[in-house]
């Protein structure tokens, strides 16, 4: 099978997620802009494959399959890493991956059966918020990487946020608050739009 543009922008994205972790977990600035780097190169591959395939109709099964596996892997193994070097809690890691399991296993287990179950709108917003708050602790990182972490989620050594160095720390803390949210109610809208499916899958 020959592989279009977009389906080849979802495989690299693939690949680019395990260095970018590497990367992101070797306490060195240098490390941190690299994976940084990699990171936003990984996001524009993502906006620009689905750009691709609606403006010269590329869209095929292979790449509703591959576009969010790949998102999937890198914001996984994004938080995985954030969570390693104390940015980003054990809970918010385990809600967002934990949605993303059960969402691919119904539609894995939807495929097996012979039906396709599209992402929805939601679910895209969902991981547009997601990357942008990976973005921001992986700025953060690079300008404090030699910071030794955090005693608890959201808090901030006693030092001042508003106009401080922590600004940017925060602002990364609210949007993943936002992910979460949005991750645990488009999973919910997910699981409710297909119950008719996941009702005969089950039954």
């Amino acid at each position: 099978m020959q592989l279009n543009w977009p389906n080849r922008l979802s495989i690299l994205r693939i690949l680019l997620s395990p260095l970018f972790m590497l990367l992101l977990i070797d306490n060195r600035q240098g490390s941190r802009i690299a994976a940084l780097t990699v990171f936003f190169i990984a996001s524009v591959t993502d906006l620009y494959d689905g750009y691709l395939a609606r403006r010269y109709g590329w869209v095929t099964n292979l790449g509703k399959f591959l576009d969010p596996l790949a998102d999937k892997l890198l914001i996984a193994l994004a938080l995985i890493g954030l969570n390693q070097i104390d940015l980003v809690p054990g809970w918010a890691l385990y809600l967002i991956i934990g949605r993303e399991l059960l969402v691919t296993g119904l539609r894995s287990i939807a495929a097996y059966a012979g039906v396709l179950i599209l992402p929805s709108m939601m679910g895209k917003y969902k991981t547009s918020i997601q990357m942008l708050s990976m973005c921001l602790y992986l700025l953060y990182s690079v300008l404090h990487y030699d910071s030794t972490g955090r005693i608890a989620f959201l808090y901030y050594h006693g030092m001042e946020i508003f106009g401080g160095e922590h600004m940017l720390l925060l602002a990364a803390d609210l949007t993943l608050l936002a992910a979460v949210l949005m991750a645990v109610i488009s999973g919910v809208d997910y699981f409710w739009r297909n119950r008719s499916i996941l009702r005969r899958l089950v039954l």
